[in-house]
Parts: structure tokens; sequence; C-alpha cells
């Protein structure tokens, strides 16, 4: 909630300096007086007209919904603006150091597949996935309020910035537009910020995912294959270096990403263009 009021409290701020309702500002602060008098006026008006406790709960709830749209538009704009941050999913990094040593698991079963290897082999599998959610359901919530942060950065960088054009060129803007630069800034600040703490959890999310297949990977070599293979199993768990924990992305939507969207153009030139040749 306190997510919310900043960024409501900020837009209506700012959109009060493009709205003519007198002296809406006194520096950096709104104007004491001229609240106290609007609410002043209020009152007034309530004790008037007899409004009733549901009318005023009924206007408290707009209010605050108000506050949660512009709060859900700014972070849904933000999702889709350039650049955005796209995290590694666990299956694959589970896969870079699993997928050889399951074949050499498979190798050292032999020919012979009982019941009971079978069912310890699918038990194994079972942890280790229990395992990759158990990671992902703890880096979830720490992610989300960083990516909800970096997308209504992103959102901010726009506003502001079309915000203090907007008033340079028409010169109706009641406030200092001085602040509409410092939202700027603190906005760019915000954004770079929270771009180091995305790949930052990410690179701990992956690392320790990695860990803990390992760890059982290893644990279970040593019970149930004979030194060779485990040699083997250890060398295959070494974690490949070409995998990013996250990437940046252009998102588009329905297609996911700009590379898939211009993939299926491609995919679609082709065949439309064997379709005019034959």
């Amino acid at each position: 909630m306190t997510s919310r009021l900043i960024v409501s409290g900020v837009v209506f701020y700012v959109a009060a300096g493009f709205t003519p309702i007198g002296s809406t500002s006194a520096g950096f602060l709104p104007d004491v007086e001229l609240v106290n008098k609007v609410v002043q006026n209020y009152q007034t008006i309530f004790d008037v007209l007899g409004v009733s406790d549901f009318a005023l709960l009924l206007i408290l709830f707009i209010f605050l919904t108000t506050i949660h749209i512009i709060y859900v538009v700014f972070r849904r704009i933000g999702e889709y603006l350039p650049p955005a941050i796209l995290p590694l999913p666990g299956w694959t990094a589970t896969d870079d150091v699993t997928l050889s040593a399951f074949d050499i698991l498979r190798e050292a079963r032999g020919t012979e597949h009982t019941e009971e290897e079978n069912q310890r082999l699918y038990e194994f599998k079972k942890k280790l996935k229990d395992i990759e959610e158990s990671i992902e359901k703890d880096y979830r919530a720490e992610l989300e309020g960083v990516n909800a942060a970096f997308a209504i950065s992103k959102t901010f960088i726009l506003f502001s910035a079309g915000a203090w054009a907007y008033a340079m060129a028409s010169g109706g803007y009641s406030g200092d537009t001085n602040f509409l630069l410092l939202i700027l800034g603190l906005s760019l600040l915000t954004a770079l910020y929270t771009t180091f703490a995305i790949f930052r959890a990410n690179h701990f999310r992956i690392g320790n995912l990695r860990e803990d297949i390992i760890v059982q990977f290893l644990g279970f070599a040593r019970i149930w294959l004979t030194e060779d293979y485990q040699q083997q199993i250890a060398k295959a768990c070494t974690p490949s270096r070409s995998l990013r924990s996250a990437h940046f992305a252009v998102v588009v939507p329905v297609y996911g990403t700009l590379d898939v969207l211009i993939e299926d153009m491609r995919q679609w030139r082709s065949r439309r263009q064997r379709r005019i040749a034959n």
C-alpha cells in the first residue's frame, strides 16, 4: 500500500501542476492553506447534504481504487517498456547439470530395469523437482517486489521526461519544473539499482538451485553407483559457464519477446515465398 500511495501521490502532484486550480504548490510540498480550504469546503458540503456514512465509505473506496488503478497501470506499462529482464528458468539451470548425469545413471543401470530401480529413480527425480520449486518459492517474493519497482521506475522515466518536455514547450506548468527533473533522476537511479538487484537475486537463485541439485546427485551416486560412475557423475554435474541467470530482452504482447516475433515473421515469409514459387 505504501508503494501505491507513493506512485499515485507523485502522479497527482505532477498532474496538479497542469491544472489551473490556483496556487497548487509552495515549493516542494502543496500549499497547506489550500489543502485546509479544500477539506473545509468538502466538510461543509457533506454537512449540508447530510451525506451518510455509507457515502463516505463509497468515496473512500473510489479514492483507494483510483490509487490502485494508477499503480497497476504504471506497472503494466513498465513491464512492456524496454528493456525487460527475463530470468533464467529453473528447469533450464537444472537440466544444465542433470541431463548428462541422468544418461550416466541409465548407463549404470544396464539392461535390467527392476521395479525397485524405477521407483528409486522416480522418487529421486521428484525430490529434485521439489528442491527446484522450494528455491523458486523462496525467491519469488523478493523478485516480485524488485521487478515491480523496476517496471514502475521505467514508466516514471517516460512519464517525468514527457511531463518535463510538455511543461517546457507549453509553459503552462504552475509548479517547479526542476521537480520533474528530480523525479526523472530518481527514476533513473531506481531503475539502475533494481536492475542490479534483479540480476543479483537471480544469480543467487540459480547458484543455490545448482548447488542443491549437485549435492543431491553426488549423494545419490555415492550410495548407488560404483566409484568409476561416481567420478563420471561428478564431472557431468559441472555447471556450464555460458548460462546467464538473467538477460535483457524486448517484451512483445502475445509473442513473449521480440526475437520470437522476428523468428516467426521470418518463418512466415519463407512459407509465403515457397507457396508463391510453387
